[in-house]
């Protein structure tokens, strides 16, 4: 009998671990296949995805025809990528079949078509990294301009909000001490970190968001926390007040926080292929689940939801800038 209550005891720890619930749980409807987030009137959305490139497969293509479908309602300004955009070696150059098989074949529905803008992920680097800036010049909605850049987006008459995309893995020691990075060596990690600090000095915006490939933190037991990033970005992110950092890497997603902390991490590595999860002592949710994040600013708040591969919302907050 004792045997059999610890079997039943370690059954539910494996089953409920990995999720950890926010104090309010966003209800999930099951009437529908899909459940249509609320659109704010005069809100401003956008969505983020990251770790998708893989000709479709491993959920991909079903991750992709859900942002479709909550596309063709709420009207995303534009969708960010947090990186490795094509798994496994990157591109060889603009003409690679990849970018019909990867990209162009897969988001290809017409409310998809919006601005694209990208971050460089580690298997981004193990291709040709310049050929991903210069897609930009045949697509009209791939907006790679270059390898760190940024742009302000008004929210209404009184807020705006300043969104911040990072090259993370020249900031990481491994890919200069393994063979297969060719371009990362090329990169001046030291003059991207002075132009970070300068955008956020001159940052008059009330929103901040930071985006890269590389968590500053993360629960998952395959990558985890990034040491330089803690190191090297983390103080500039809170000097600045900056209200997220949104990453990939690990394939799952989560969000977390430290206690006394007012910075979100998220973690969105989820479009495609997932990884078993984890939780820590930051963590408000994780789970290991395809999907994508939907982002609503609405006045002087924001909302950030993380939609699983059905189009269902599997966790969802709100936030002010303040």
């Amino acid at each position: 009998m004792h045997n059999s209550i610890l079997i039943l005891s370690l059954l539910a720890i494996i089953l409920f671990s990995c999720t950890s619930t926010p104090e309010k749980p966003m209800p999930v409807a099951t009437a529908a296949p899909v459940i249509q987030l609320k659109k704010y009137p005069e809100g401003f959305n956008f969505f983020v995805i990251s770790d998708w490139g893989r000709n479709g497969y491993s959920n991909q293509q079903e991750v992709a025809d859900q942002m479709a479908s909550q596309a063709d309602s709420i009207e995303p300004e534009f969708i960010v990528s947090c990186g490795d955009n094509f798994q496994v070696s990157g591109v060889e150059s603009v003409d690679d079949p990849l970018w019909m098989s990867t990209f162009e074949n897969v988001y290809k529905k017409p409310s998809l078509h919006v601005d694209w803008f990208p971050v460089f992920g580690n298997h981004d680097y193990k291709g040709n990294s310049q050929a991903e800036i210069d897609y930009s010049k045949i697509s009209r909605r791939w907006r790679f301009t270059s390898r760190y850049y940024t742009f302000v987006r008004p929210i209404n008459d009184l807020v705006s909000a300043r969104f911040i995309f990072l090259d993370t893995p020249p900031l990481i020691n491994e890919y200069y001490q393994k063979q297969g990075y060719p371009d990362v060596a090329k990169q001046d990690s030291a003059k991207q970190i002075a132009w970070l600090k300068t955008v956020l000095k001159n940052s008059k915006e009330q929103w901040k968001l930071v985006f890269g490939h590389h968590p500053i933190y993360s629960a998952s037991t395959k990558h985890g926390n990034t040491p330089e990033l803690i190191q090297r970005i983390k103080p500039i992110l809170e000097k600045y007040k900056v209200q997220f950092y949104v990453c990939g890497h690990d394939h799952d997603l989560q969000h977390l926080k430290e206690k006394s902390g007012k910075l979100d991490y998220m973690v969105n590595g989820a479009g495609s292929e997932t990884r078993p999860c984890a939780t820590n002592d930051l963590s408000l949710f994780s789970k290991s689940v395809s999907g994508f994040s939907s982002v609503t600013f609405h006045g002087d708040s924001i909302r950030y939801t993380f939609i699983n591969v059905n189009g269902q919302p599997e966790y969802s907050f709100e936030r002010s800038y303040k």
